[in-house]
């Protein structure tokens, strides 16, 4: 079996290689999408908001018609990509959001799409309360003051600088991250509220949050932070209704997907004084544009695109990615984080019980 492991400036293919090879015998291809990490920022970006369709077919693809599953990160999937290798069964990608794949066409054709959840949970849920933490304290500018040779000690938010203790945090999407950030602020004393349409209201209560309604949630916080996935249902979720809800004094945190927010509507706030602040990691253009509104603002805390950036996350990715493809080849990938589980009957029946025999895997 001929097994493609395919990195880039984040992750380097080697490392997909060296965790692959708990799977088993099998001819590894290792090769890297793209090695330049300013170059992948901006290519990642693309894919996530144009689709994989907008890259051209790597060539590690069209040399391994072969090959009969890749394992990734940033790799776009398009269609044609999927056509270059015709005995594709498993894609696998090492991060939870699948924009880089064509799901709809790896359904069409048998192939099931493998991802991980959770892999940067902790770290996002760090840098998110961070930026808490940064914006309503004022810990960035006040850096940035001291770099520029001034002793800067009144801020935008001066005459009400918050602590946390006692203070509503509002949470958007309940997830493995949104959970993290309410575990971590239950020591600062604060009041957990949650807003996520899939949730299961009485579960997520067990966990001491309060489940509401968007708008009671954009009403009542004092920090809201985004953690929700990016889908046309979801896309411009704050905008200049929810922003005119929030607070005078609230902050709005997003360490999640730039398309969650309307940033002419946010632009607009926070130079209205309309809320106390915000703190971004995500944007739609990547790096911000010179003469961007955002870059004149002295209340927004501007971070690139770090959240989930931590020596932990990237180096557990390929080994929690091989884990669930493990799953898939031992007849357990009802159990493993199969995108498109529709295509595991078959694909049992066609393909995994032989291709857990050329590995070597007793089944």
């Amino acid at each position: 079996m001929k097994i493609l492991c395919i990195g880039d400036a984040m992750i380097p293919g080697v490392d997909f290689t060296t965790a692959a090879q708990a799977l088993g015998t099998a001819d590894y291809v290792t090769a890297d999408w793209e090695s330049d990490w300013a170059n992948l920022q901006h290519r990642r970006l693309v894919v996530e908001q144009q689709g994989p369709s907008v890259e051209p077919v790597p060539g590690v693809f069209l040399e391994n018609p072969d090959a009969e599953m890749v394992l990734a990160l940033f790799c776009p999937f398009s269609e044609q990509a999927m056509d270059a290798m015709p005995n594709l069964k498993v894609i696998g990608v090492a991060r939870a959001g699948t924009e880089n794949v064509d799901v709809q066409a790896a359904t069409q054709r048998g192939i099931a799409v493998v991802n991980v959840m959770g892999r940067n949970a902790e770290a996002v849920s760090d840098f998110a309360v961070g930026l808490m933490l940064s914006e309503g304290r004022n810990i960035a500018r006040a850096h940035a003051a001291i770099k520029q040779g001034a002793w800067r000690k009144e801020f935008s938010n001066s005459s009400y600088v918050p602590e946390l203790k006692g203070k509503t945090v509002g949470i958007v999407g309940y997830g493995y991250i949104g959970r993290l950030v309410a575990q971590k602020l239950s020591g600062f004393g604060v009041h957990a509220m949650v807003y996520d349409p899939w949730v299961d209201k009485a579960q997520a209560e067990q966990t001491g949050v309060e489940v509401v309604d968007k708008e009671t949630l954009f009403k009542s916080a004092d920090f809201i932070t985004l953690h929700a996935r990016l889908t046309e249902d979801s896309k411009n979720l704050v905008s200049h209704r929810e922003l005119d809800l929030m607070k005078p004094t609230a902050y709005l945190i997003n360490t999640a997907r730039a398309g969650l927010v309307d940033m002419d509507a946010l632009v607009s706030a926070l130079q209205e004084g309309k809320i106390a602040g915000a703190a971004l990691d995500v944007f739609e253009v990547e790096p911000i544009p010179a003469g961007h509104p955002l870059l004149e603002l002295d209340n927004v805390t501007l971070t690139t695109h770090i959240a989930g950036t931590t020596r932990e996350a990237l180096t557990r990715s390929p080994q929690l990615l091989v884990q669930e493809v493990a799953k898939l080849l031992d007849g357990q990938g009802e159990q493993a984080t199969v995108k498109n589980k529709n295509v595991l009957a078959n694909l049992e029946t066609s393909w995994v019980k032989d291709a857990s025999k050329r590995l070597g895997r007793v089944r």
